[in-house]
């Protein structure tokens, strides 16, 4: 739950920019700059500790005292104190003797968190309380520097008056903080400050009455880094995030932003970690856009996010994700992080379940919000319970048994459309034979459906049949082999080649009477089903619909096959995978020719990952279509990753027109081309101080850009600023389907560092951003 929670102070940072050139990457350069304890902590009470002196010359008096003069060396543990001249008096008998150290005519102060410099100073030998006169301080393995007036040092915290704080560099005036009084609290990592004003180059450009900052690691209230800048979209912005660190296990962030196009947005996160889960609350709130182009009487407009993870009593588990949005043109308006109108949707479940060796139980309630504009939109499923039992290993490690269960209802919003209850059962018996040639998995299934269907209420309601039973039974024999060999064509590498042959079969049984048979973008497939996306992978699977309303017919043979390299170190370097489905008979649904496999075969699917080198990957796979006699889908990528954060990476993909005809979602709505797009995304650290990011991705149907990103930050030890300018394709309610709109915007970061010990380039966070966000290259591993 950490946040790095930098107090800042106002726009005015603008006038601390100025270069620097770096010897050294900029973490080490920040703390090459910071003096460092070399010595060894001491894990006893200091004050125990013996005292050694050295002097040039001491004048002594048993009963009270004495005066060192002379490069006056005075060590304590980890204290270490050096002055032209020490006093040292002692007063009080027995358990009551106090003992004081004075330097007088300057001195130098060392331990394991602070150096001082100073002109006088009184040291309390007993329990390390330090007063000193005109010091100058500067903090250990840490930034943090400053003078003062008068320093008070005790066990826990430090006294400042009239003191300046900065965390740049020594020689590097950029920024400081000047205050009547400061009080730096060690262990907990933060100092207060009143009458606070703070300097850019000397200059006073900013005052308040209080002020905290931190000086380590640890969370801690107070302002963020905010957000200024320009778009099409919003007009002028400033979003200024506000930390609260509420306990060590739960914060809270506020983000008010105003927006001058649109009006103030609230936004607001908490977050929490307890004894029942861990998790993240979080609102956004518009109480009256402004914005022309959205088309409604309601301009209220606001989002509702929950997702919550527990694991208690040691076998229950609940997980929550909730995500609700005020309207369905939310996430397209307004920028989130809880959502994006690529997604098409936001989840709404709730689970709780039950876990033992054999067997797991779990009740759950799962709903969708959708934004595409459609008359019927999904099922809700309220209640759902499933139950799970595994027994392995019977008839002497011959047999293992599964079964799923389910009982379920459906419900929806339109009055139109049906209700229904839910109960199945799929049981399974699945054996494996295996040896060191190969392996071969045999399993037979049973789908066990019962249906209690309801009629809407409303009057063009359609009539169901109230009870439906479907009883299919399934075969599966699995049949896979590794072949290696040591003499590829390729020297030095280890070759594998691993075919794969499955046989599927399942009769067919008409499921028309399985819901509503309204021609509906959701509703077409019953209550929860829907076709899955093919790839290699997929073509092995048991199932060609999501859900359990359509369970297709097969009688077929999928053949495919993988190779692999292995370097000499046993390293995967290089695989292809190839396969395709052959259909001895078509597999349908329903008597609905649309709802059928055509032809004999299904596409060729093909995936390929190859590791060049350290810093080269590739990744590639496509279909090719034998009925239509062309590449239905296709992706590619290319990633050069040289070291640390700088990265390039090229991506292409390809989806046919003809493939979204086939397998039309209400994502994929409003597609009349090719979805043809050629993109390439970098983030370089180009020195030491200056790292950039960008994004562009283009549109080969449309010849234009999609998304175009461009952000450029300068980083120095105590400050840093960010530049990000960005144009991206969106859309407005009732445009046309050739009208094309884009949102331009830019904005600008700054931000007070060296606080802790993060020295990032802020090419993460760039990265970040965006519809089309950079995602992490494959692994092979």
């Amino acid at each position: 739950m950490k946040k790095n929670a930098y107090t800042l102070i106002s726009l005015s940072i603008l006038t601390a920019l100025y270069s620097a050139t770096s010897a050294a990457d900029l973490a080490k350069q920040c703390l090459s700059g910071v003096p460092h304890f070399s010595g060894e902590v001491v894990s006893e009470n200091p004050n125990d500790l013996p005292i050694y002196i050295e002097a040039d010359s001491a004048e002594i008096n048993q009963s009270n005292g004495g005066v060192y003069k002379g490069n006056v060396d005075i060590k304590q543990g980890v204290r270490h104190l050096q002055s032209a001249e020490v006093e040292i008096q002692q007063t009080g008998e027995g358990d009551n003797i106090q003992r004081y150290a004075f330097a007088r005519g300057g001195f130098d102060y060392r331990d394991n968190q602070i150096n001082l410099l100073g002109d006088d100073a009184k040291v309390h030998l007993n329990n390390k309380d330090t007063d000193i006169q005109n010091a100058n301080y500067q903090l250990v393995d840490r930034q943090g520097r400053g003078a003062a007036e008068s320093v008070e040092l005790r066990d826990d915290y430090r006294v400042m008056k009239n003191a300046t704080f900065t965390s740049c560099l020594p020689d590097d005036n950029a920024w400081s903080i000047y205050a009547n009084e400061m009080r730096q609290h060690v262990k907990e990592e933060y100092a207060e400050m009143w009458h606070a004003r703070l300097r850019v180059h000397g200059v006073p450009v900013f005052y308040t009455p209080y002020l905290q900052l931190p000086i380590g690691d640890r969370r801690r209230s107070g302002l963020l880094v905010p957000v200024v800048g320009h778009s099409s979209r919003d007009g002028y912005f400033y979003a200024q995030p506000v930390y609260w660190n509420i306990a060590p296990n739960f914060d809270a962030t506020i983000a008010p932003k105003y927006m001058s196009r649109r009006g103030w947005q609230v936004n607001g996160e908490f977050r929490y970690l307890s004894a029942l889960g861990e998790g993240q609350i979080a609102g956004e709130y518009l109480n009256d856009d402004r914005l022309s182009d959205y088309v409604s009487d309601n301009r209220k407009r606001h989002l509702f996010h929950w997702k919550h993870n527990a694991a208690f009593a040691q076998d229950w588990r609940l997980d929550i994700d909730y995500t609700k949005v005020s309207d369905k043109r939310y996430f397209t308006d307004i920028d989130s992080n809880y959502g994006s109108s690529t997604d098409g949707y936001t989840n709404q479940i709730a689970r709780l379940a039950y876990y033992q060796p054999n067997y797991n139980i779990a009740l759950s309630a799962k709903q969708f919000q959708i934004f595409d504009e459609v008359d019927v939109g999904p099922y809700r499923a309220l209640p759902q319970i499933d139950f799970n039992y595994y027994q392995n290993g019977l008839l002497d490690d011959k047999l293992d048994f599964k079964l799923f269960s389910q009982a379920v209802h459906f419900d929806n919003d339109s009055a139109s459309m049906p209700k229904a209850w839910r109960f199945h059962l799929e049981p399974s018996l699945n054996s494996t034979l295996s040896n060191r040639y190969g392996s071969a998995n045999f399993e037979t299934k049973l789908y066990a459906t019962h249906y209690q269907q309801k009629r809407g209420n409303a009057a063009d309601a359609e009539d169901v049949e109230h009870h439906v039973t479907r009883v299919i039974p399934q075969i599966k024999a699995d049949f896979q082999t590794v072949l290696a060999s040591n003499k590829s064509f390729l020297d030095g590498y280890t070759q594998t080649l691993e075919p794969r042959v499955q046989y599927l079969y399942r009769p067919y049984k008409n499921q028309s009477n399985i819901g509503s048979k309204r021609n509906s973008e959701y509703l077409g497939f019953g209550y929860d089903s829907s076709l899955l996306q093919q790839d290699y992978f997929s073509l092995f699977r048991d199932r060609r619909y999501s859900g359990l309303d359509r369970i297709a017919s097969v009688n077929q043979v999928t053949v495919g096959g993988t190779m692999r390299f292995f370097d000499e170190n046993k390293e995967e370097r290089f695989n292809v995978a190839a396969g395709q489905t052959y259909y001895l008979e078509s597999s349908r649904i329903d008597d609905d020719p649309r709802n059928k496999t055509s032809g004999l075969s299904s596409s060729w699917a093909v995936e390929s990952n190859w590791k060049i080198d350290e810093q080269w990957h590739w990744r590639a796979s496509f279909q090719y279509d034998q009925q239509l006699k062309q590449i239905s889908l296709a992706n590619t990528g290319i990633e050069f990753n040289p070291m640390n954060h700088n990265v390039i990476q090229l991506n292409y993909r390809y989806v046919s027109q003809e493939y979204i005809d086939q397998n039309l979602t209400s994502n994929a709505q409003g597609y009349n081309q090719d979805i043809n797009q050629l993109g390439i995304q970098f983030g370089w650290e180009l020195t030491d101080n200056w790292a950039i990011v960008g994004r562009y991705y283009q549109d080969l149907s449309l010849q234009k850009p999609v998304e175009q990103y461009l952000g450029l930050q300068y980083n120095t030890c105590c400050w840093s600023v960010g530049v990000g300018a960005r144009r991206y394709v969106t859309n407005r309610q009732n445009q046309r389907n050739d009208e094309i709109f884009y949102d331009n915007a830019i904005g600008v970061t700054f931000e007070l560092r060296g606080f802790g010990n993060d020295h990032q380039s802020g090419i993460e966070n760039m990265m970040r951003r965006g519809k089309l966000p950079y995602l992490q290259a494959f692994s092979l591993y």
